[in-house]
């Protein structure tokens, strides 16, 4: 069987309360999860556990999910729908994407998204994951999330 792990490398949290000037470089909430395939066996499986055995691990690559700020967000190119753009007060947007740093440097006036969590599925190294398990996870901004296939 295979899972898939996210392992949280870096994170930016910005401070709602004043305007920073890392702000304008990460243009939000920016978190870098560090992305490993793993095959495990089940060995023995309980009501309340399970022993699991892995016995191939391999990181696939690091993928940088972005909560952007409204002011960074291009409206002409990416419109988005009312419920992706949140309350009027809030500065972020409810809206995950993925960035593709070789696009989107830092510093960038507007964000360049590689793919965003909007649709159903969404593909991560030629793989397809549930766009909505991934974002939630991102809201709780977890350490490390495990996704079974």
């Amino acid at each position: 069987m295979v899972r898939y792990i996210f392992k949280l490398k870096k994170a930016y949290i910005p401070d709602l309360t004043h305007e920073n000037e890392k702000d304008r470089l990460y243009g939000g909430t920016r978190l870098t999860y560090a992305i490993y395939r793993s095959h495990f066996v089940r060995i023995l499986k309980g009501t309340k556990f399970e022993v699991l055995i892995t016995y191939y691990s391999r990181k696939l690559g690091d993928k940088t999910f972005l909560r952007p700020f409204k002011k960074y967000w291009d409206k002409r190119r990416y419109r988005l729908a009312h419920v992706y753009w949140s309350k009027v007060k809030d500065p972020l947007t409810r809206l995950w994407i993925v960035l593709n740093e070789k696009r989107s440097p830092l510093g960038a006036n507007k964000i360049i998204p590689e793919t965003s969590l909007v649709h159903k599925y969404v593909r991560l190294f030629n793989r397809s994951f549930e766009s909505k398990v991934i974002a939630a996870y991102l809201f709780s901004r977890c350490s490390k999330f495990i996704i079974n296939k």
